[in-house]
């Protein structure tokens, strides 16, 4: 396959941007103002070419009056007419300008050399026209003074186009000079203009790896702050995914070792066991030991869920009375396994909060496992739900041996188990009951229980009315 071809980059993008539309508006601008000048400088040239017309017919009627001046066909010097000059931009042209003179009676009086040789007009010739003579063009002036001499004068077309190709040069060396220029330019001020990008991407690459340090805002153009921000919190979104892996693999390798290992000794006992009674025995233990790993790799995923998912699931009302009665049916096989006697009250038919339902199940069902877990067979758990003002009460309570008052703050932390305790309970169970808790901003504490021995968990947390 062929490589993928590279995009432009933005700097060359904005720079031929700006340079064509600099283009398509500095070149229909320049075309307009030389179409422009040059209609000008036509109508110039003729108004000079009549007045000359007008100021020879003047000329020659007073020198035909004149006494003793013999009026007859001379032909004068071409260059008769030197001295009508036009100047363009600080530069004197000399056109080539000829005439003729007639009579009221037809008769020619006087012409210059290069017009000698011009058929008379006709009689209702007047104004201007072009006229070919000689392979050369001719624009041609009539007029016909109060006298009734009749003034013809021209001026070759020639001339006139080198005026025009100075005036395009005019126009066009701007252009031909100022682009190139215009466009390094162009160039300079979109890469100083792009510079904070470049400070950007210079930030970045000197992050170093699990930096939760945020890109700096403080300089940033205002078009590129929105961009900063959303990649601030794509960056602390993406370090958050990083930490939950690596917490998920030291979790994984810190509950599981153990028990993996203490089932390969039941198996490897199990082998050399001389007896189908040992067999038995140490088959047990090494499904137990399964049992057990199996309700760690749960809690594991419970805890990861709820930091992975949980936190990002939209917020719903949810009933908690029915919640925590499938919670209760889901474990009714351990209540039932210990005989023990689990009571579920509530003050009120119906108790909504606002908050994520697998955080709220899983706080549940960790809560009520620990306390049917830590209860001794034939002993009792109560779970109460009550409204108190705009917030809900919930209090699990069990008579089991309860914790300490001095320890009961280091429960919440991740592993932590009692050493003294005989039951299977793990300290990842807590530690899911503290993540829910924060999410959903509520307060737990750990108190007495009324049955005089064991635990009681209270939760407060915010009412969502229906």
């Amino acid at each position: 396959m062929s490589a993928p071809m590279r995009a432009a980059s933005l700097r060359t993008r904005l720079t031929w941007l700006i340079i064509a539309v600099q283009v398509g508006v500095l070149i229909p601008l320049g075309v307009l103002s030389y179409q422009r000048e040059l209609s000008e400088m036509d109508h110039l040239l003729d108004g000079r070419l009549a007045q000359a017309g007008r100021t020879l017919g003047t000329l020659i009627e007073h020198v035909s009056s004149l006494p003793g001046h013999n009026a007859g066909n001379a032909v004068l010097p071409a260059d008769a007419l030197r001295g009508v000059m036009v100047r363009v931009h600080e530069r004197n042209f000399e056109p080539e300008v000829g005439f003729q003179a007639y009579a009221a009676d037809g008769r020619l009086l006087a012409a210059t050399a290069n017009l000698a040789t011009l058929s008379p007009p006709p009689a209702d010739e007047r104004g201007f026209r072009d006229l070919s003579l000689q392979d050369q063009t001719w624009r041609i002036f009539t007029l016909k003074n109060q006298a009734g001499l009749v003034i013809r004068i021209g001026e070759r077309s020639d001339n006139r186009h080198a005026i025009t190709r100075t005036l395009v040069m005019e126009h066009s060396l701007p252009l031909i000079i100022g682009l190139p220029l215009l466009a390094l330019l162009v160039s300079w001020a979109v890469g100083r203009g792009l510079r904070p990008l470049d400070r950007l991407t210079e930030q970045l690459a000197s992050r170093l790896p699990g930096s939760r340090q945020p890109v700096a805002v403080d300089d940033t153009p205002r078009e590129i702050t929105p961009l900063v921000l959303e990649l601030n919190q794509q960056i602390e979104r993406l370090e958050d995914t990083i930490e939950r892996e690596h917490r998920f693999a030291g979790d994984v390798a810190h509950e599981l070792r153990t028990p993996l290992a203490a089932t390969m000794i039941h198996l490897e006992s199990a082998q050399i066991a001389g007896s189908a009674e040992e067999v038995d025995a140490m088959l047990q233990s090494a499904q137990m030991g399964l049992a057990r790993m199996a309700r760690r790799i749960e809690q594991i995923l419970a805890l990861a869920r709820l930091e992975a998912g949980a936190a990002s699931e939209q917020r719903a009302r949810i009933e908690l009375i029915t919640l925590t009665t499938e919670v209760i049916e889901e474990l009714a096989a351990l209540i039932a396994e210990k005989d023990i006697a689990l009571s579920l009250t509530h003050d009120i038919d119906e108790v909504w909060v606002s908050g994520h339902e697998v955080a709220l199940t899983a706080m549940f069902r960790n809560l009520i496992e620990n306390a049917l877990r830590y209860s001794g067979s034939g002993g009792q758990v109560d779970v109460a739900i009550q409204r108190e003002g705009d917030a809900v009460i919930i209090a699990i309570s069990d008579d089991g041996p309860g914790i300490p008052v001095e320890k009961r703050e280091a429960v919440f932390e991740r592993f932590h188990r009692e050493v003294e305790s005989e039951s299977r309970g793990y300290g990842l169970g807590l530690s899911i009951v503290q993540r829910a808790i924060q999410l959903h901003q509520a307060n737990i504490e750990l108190l007495a229980s009324p049955f005089g021995s064991g635990l009681q968990v209270r939760i407060r947390m915010a009412s969502a009315d229906r």
